[in-house]
Order: C-alpha cells, then sequence, then structure tokens
C-alpha cells in the first residue's frame, strides 16, 4: 500500500512542474518596433497631377531586435524610389535596408504625389531583424485641378450692345447673348453670367451700368477684389472653387425695373465673381482683369476683359 501512495505522489509532482514549465511567460521573442507619426503630411492637402511633394517624418523605437528595413507604401504596394526622398536622399530601394541603424531612428520621409483626386493613404512600416513589424499611415487629400481659360479675346460686352452679346459661357470663354433674338440668337442658353446693360434713364453716352448678374438659373456671388481680400492666381482646384464660392458674399443690390433680381454692385477692376450653375453642379471663379467703357451716346461696346477658372 505504502509503494502505491509513493507512485501516485510521484506522478503528482511530475505533473505539477509540467504544468509550471509549459504556463511561464515566453520573454524570448522580439518585440515589435514602435513607430510614431512625429509631424505631418505637411501639406496635407494636394492638387492632383501637379507631383506636388509632401513631407512626414516618422520615428521608430526598437524593440529587443534592431530595426533593419523601412517600407513606404500607397494603396497600390510600395512606391518607386523616384517618388520618395528619405532624409533628403533617394534611396537605393524600396524597402530601404538600415545600416547600423539606432536605438531611436527618426526619418524625414519626401513623397511625390501622383494618385488621382480623392483621399490617398500612405503607409510606412519598419521591420526589425526579429521578423516583427510596426507601421503607420496618414491620409492625404488629393484635389482636381482646374480648368483656366484667359487671353485678349475672353471678353463679357454689355447686354446692349450687338445680338449674340451681353452675356458668356463659362465653360469656354464665348460670347453669348442674353435673350432668344428675332434673329433666333439662342446662345444666351449656354451663358452662367450676364452684363446688365445700360441705363435708358441717364440721358447721356455714359450709362453702362456696369453690373452683373446670374442667367438661366446661376447664382452668383461676390468674392472681393485682389488688391485687398481676394486671390485668384493661387486657386489650383475644384475644391478650392467650391470652398470661396461658400464662403463668398451673395449679391443684394436690385435695379429699379428689375424687379427681385438682384445684380452686383459697379463692378471696377480686379474684383472676383463665384458663379454656381447647379444643373451641372460646376463652379466657376471669374476675375475681371480690365474693363473697356465707352462714353460716346449708342456706342455700346462697353467689356469686361475676364479670366475664367472651374
Amino acid at each position: 500500500m505504502k509503494k502505491v501512495l509513493w507512485i501516485f505522489a510521484s506522478a503528482f509532482l511530475l505533473s505539477n512542474v509540467f504544468l509550471s514549465t509549459s504556463c511561464k511567460d515566453d520573454t524570448t521573442d522580439d518585440l515589435a518596433p514602435i513607430v510614431v507619426v512625429k509631424a505631418g503630411p505637411t501639406p496635407d492637402k494636394v492638387v492632383g497631377g501637379t507631383g506636388t511633394e509632401v513631407t512626414v517624418t516618422v520615428e521608430a523605437t526598437k524593440g529587443t531586435a534592431d530595426l533593419e528595413s523601412l517600407l513606404i507604401s500607397d494603396a497600390s504596394g510600395k512606391l518607386d524610389v523616384a517618388d520618395i526622398t528619405v532624409n533628403g536622399s533617394t534611396p537605393a530601394g524600396n524597402a530601404i535596408l538600415l545600416v547600423s541603424p539606432a536605438d531611436v531612428e527618426t526619418w524625414v520621409i519626401t513623397i511625390k504625389v501622383t494618385a488621382d483626386p480623392g483621399t490617398a493613404t500612405y503607409t510606412v512600416k519598419v521591420q526589425d531583424k526579429g521578423g516583427l513589424s510596426d507601421e503607420t499611415s496618414f491620409d492625404l487629400k488629393v484635389e482636381t485641378p482646374v480648368a483656366e481659360i484667359t487671353g485678349a479675346t475672353i471678353q463679357l460686352w454689355n447686354a446692349a450692345g450687338p445680338v449674340g452679346t451681353g452675356g458668356i459661357d463659362l465653360d469656354n470663354g464665348a460670347s453669348t447673348g442674353t435673350k432668344l433674338s428675332t434673329g433666333g440668337d439662342d446662345s444666351y442658353l449656354q451663358a452662367e453670367l450676364r452684363d446688365m446693360g445700360i441705363d435708358s434713364l441717364a440721358g447721356s453716352g455714359d450709362n453702362w451700368r456696369r453690373r452683373l448678374g446670374g442667367i438661366n438659373g446661376t447664382e452668383v456671388r461676390y468674392v472681393g477684389n485682389i488688391g485687398s481680400s481676394a486671390d485668384f492666381g493661387a486657386v489650383a482646384s475644384k475644391e478650392g472653387i467650391v470652398d470661396i464660392f461658400d464662403a463668398a458674399d451673395a449679391l443684394t443690390e436690385t435695379l429699379p425695373t428689375w424687379g427681385s433680381f438682384t445684380v452686383s454692385s459697379v463692378v471696377v477692376e480686379g474684383d472676383v465673381f463665384a458663379v454656381y450653375k447647379s444643373s451641372t453642379e460646376t463652379y466657376y471663379l471669374v476675375l475681371v482683369e480690365d474693363i473697356t467703357e465707352t462714353t460716346a451716346l449708342g456706342d455700346n461696346t462697353d467689356n469686361y476683359l475676364v479670366s475664367i477658372k472651374y
């Protein structure tokens, strides 16, 4: 009986040794590096198709094993080395092998943006010599580039002038009429902006109203003048035009014979207007570059020279 008990006790002790050994913490595995985005991307919004460069600073702290490599990618895969620099130099490859890395490494990464308009996501992945890795991602807003129309022939004429003038097609800069004429001219249907013609009660040759308004249901807003508050030249994206329209002032002035139809104040050179066409959901930005005003009675060849972005 004693021999049986001794065998049972021995078996029990061995089982305890087995259990305690199999459940101990595994402290020999390498720890993944810690990756932190320190700053960026700068800028966080770019215009597509322009090859704009953005910069981001990434820091990695090693775990147990030394850091080994750095990989930079987007949704389609790793980036071409021609589109990246790391600490000011073009790498030999991507992934980038780290030679004699410190315990804490910091990289200033510059990326040439070739993504289509929308949200572009970039990922920086760091791997250690134990095969473990950590990564960080950042989003970049890629906006749609504008179309621009400019030149000496992009003119909006006095609406009291010849048939087929007084309006402008902001999609191509062509002059249009402002209403269906007896000659059948229906070009006004393509217009997004119109001149408001002459004040027939003024009684002199200097009777051009020099005011603008919407046409075919477009909404016109006043942005400002490039001599003070408006910056036409810096606007490079369609999304930027939308933002400008949203912040611009609605037209509030009216004309005695036009009822509640709202028009601009008297236009001066450098004025910028934002126009929205709801039927096509298109936003336009119009800069009045120059104004030619005639004073001879009956001479209604007054006009604005304009530049257009949309």
